[in-house]
């Protein structure tokens, strides 16, 4: 898989949350994150990303990493900073 077929994955995914959250969704893609596994894609509502007011700011939004062997896209969490849950998901690839 490469950047672009993950990319569409995550399009697919963004629009059903845009269908559900009843507010346009945009992907980041300068915030993207590449590493061996794949890419770490994030996504808020189109209003925040242009006014940067967080009355547009969107809750959920956890980031969504995208697996280049696979071809599947897991949903991280918010909770924590994203660079935990890529430790959680590299740590998961390493074990058998």
């Amino acid at each position: 898989m490469n950047r672009d077929e993950a990319r569409e994955l995550v399009d697919a995914y963004v629009s059903r949350m845009r269908d559900r959250a009843g507010v346009e969704l945009v992907v980041l893609e300068e915030l993207t994150i590449e590493r061996g596994f794949g890419w770490v894609f994030f996504y808020s509502s189109k209003q925040y990303v242009e006014t940067g007011d967080p009355a547009f700011a969107i809750g959920g939004n956890a980031p969504l990493i995208v697996d280049r062997g696979t071809g599947e896209l897991h949903v991280t969490g918010s909770a924590y900073p994203v660079e935990h849950y890529i430790a959680e998901y590299e740590a998961r690839l390493r074990t058998p």
